[in-house]
């Protein structure tokens, strides 16, 4: 038998590369991408961690997000905490694009709108003058 004979009784081979979309699904939980929210809100001067662990159970803890995710596009609500001295205006435009990119970035997941409240203002405890001997 001829090389050009056996090629042609040979059944085609499958290519090794195959698209991503024929691999399979991928489906990015809310809890995820609330999560992405609120460490990356957390990372943006101005905003200041608030609450114990008991807080955050009972909904009292600050960077806090809930997220609805249909697909790959998704809907943020970030709730924060602001140090006193921070624009607020100039703050809840950090957290907007800071969330955006993040969510976008890691969870590959396009983000119709972040919504961001600014729930506390809080002062940053100064430090006590050092106490004299006296």
């Amino acid at each position: 038998m001829t090389d050009a004979a056996r090629s042609a009784t040979r059944p085609a081979e499958k290519s090794a590369v195959t698209e991503p979309a024929d691999r399979g699904r991928l489906h990015v939980a809310d809890l995820v991408v609330e999560r992405i929210a609120t460490i990356a809100a957390d990372q943006v001067r101005g905003v200041i961690a608030t609450g114990s662990p008991l807080h955050g159970v009972l909904g009292r803890r600050y960077p806090k997000a809930s997220a609805q995710v249909a697909g790959d596009r998704a809907t943020v609500d970030v709730e924060i905490a602001v140090t006193w001295t921070a624009g607020l205006t100039s703050t809840a435009i950090a957290v907007r694009d800071r969330v955006r990119t993040q969510v976008q970035e890691l969870a590959g997941v396009n983000v119709d709108a972040v919504n961001v409240t600014i729930a506390q203002v809080v002062q940053q405890p100064s430090t006590p003058p050092p106490r004299r001997a006296q």
